[in-house]
């Protein structure tokens, strides 16, 4: 007795095999992860320092207009001395970052060598204020400089 097997029972027979071969392999597949786009990118530096025997203010606004919408990186180095003068009261530095009539970030220093903030803000979109604001003065008897404050910010919107 011979038992003839058809092609259609051969392929029957192979075509699971060649499936489970084929759906055992690893394929490595590569998820990249989001990377949002800058849209614009911002440095705003300020410095100043003083030079004069009695206190003295400096003041300075800034208005920055942000081209679209999305997430906005905010970061801050700040530096400053304030020398602590016998007849008033310690120079120091003020930072505001603002929208409209609400305060993103603010910061006051009066002796600090270097710091750094950092804040994002979700959605962000038209103009927003940087106000910088600082009292010094210099003693000429001592071996210290004048009071100074060096702001740099980095501003990143991004979407």
């Amino acid at each position: 007795m011979t038992t003839q097997i058809t092609i259609g029972e051969v392929l029957a027979l192979m075509l699971p095999l060649v499936l489970v071969g084929c759906l055992s392999t690893t394929a490595e597949v590569a998820i990249e992860p989001y990377e949002p786009e800058n849209v614009q990118v911002i440095h705003d530096n300020n410095s100043h320092q003083y030079w004069n025997v009695n206190p003295m203010g400096m003041g300075n606004i800034t208005e920055i207009a942000l081209n679209g919408s999305g997430d906005l990186y905010f970061s801050l180095e700040l530096t400053g001395f304030f020398h602590e003068p016998d007849l008033w009261e310690r120079g120091y530095v003020n930072y505001t970052v603002s929208q409209g009539n609400e305060t993103l970030f603010s910061v006051e220093v009066n002796h600090v060598l270097e710091e750094n903030y950092n804040a994002t803000w979700l959605n962000m979109s038209g103009n927003i204020t940087i106000e910088i604001q600082s009292t010094g003065s210099d003693n000429p008897t001592d071996n210290k400089p004048g009071d100074y404050y060096v702001a740099k910010a980095v501003f990143e919107l991004k979407r």
